[in-house]
């Protein structure tokens, strides 16, 4: 565990993504993603985002965490951000 953050483990998809151990949970448990397959050793979990869409998870060093990634913690939740991506803005240049 990362000394005083409530993240267990930091999991690397093969989208590109990261995740934290919560972002994965709580995903599963709302049924947006389900469990198709847990390896123990590496711990590596595959998992089905959409149908026939298939996304593996395996576990990385949090300091191995490229410095485009941002861990933000609110409560007992943690999520991982990728800071390269711009906010959508709501107005459209030249439009008020």
């Amino acid at each position: 565990m990362i000394e005083d953050v409530p993240v267990d483990a930091v999991l690397e998809g093969s989208n590109g993504r990261y995740y934290t151990d919560w972002e994965v949970e709580r995903r599963l448990r709302a049924g947006a993603w389900r469990r198709c397959l847990r390896q123990t050793d590496p711990g590596r979990l595959l998992v089905e985002v959409e149908a026939g869409v298939l996304l593996l998870l395996a576990p990385v060093d949090p300091d191995e965490l490229p410095a485009w990634t941002e861990l933000r913690i609110d409560g007992d939740s943690a999520r991982i951000v990728d800071t390269r991506r711009p906010f959508p803005s709501p107005f459209v240049e030249g439009r008020p």
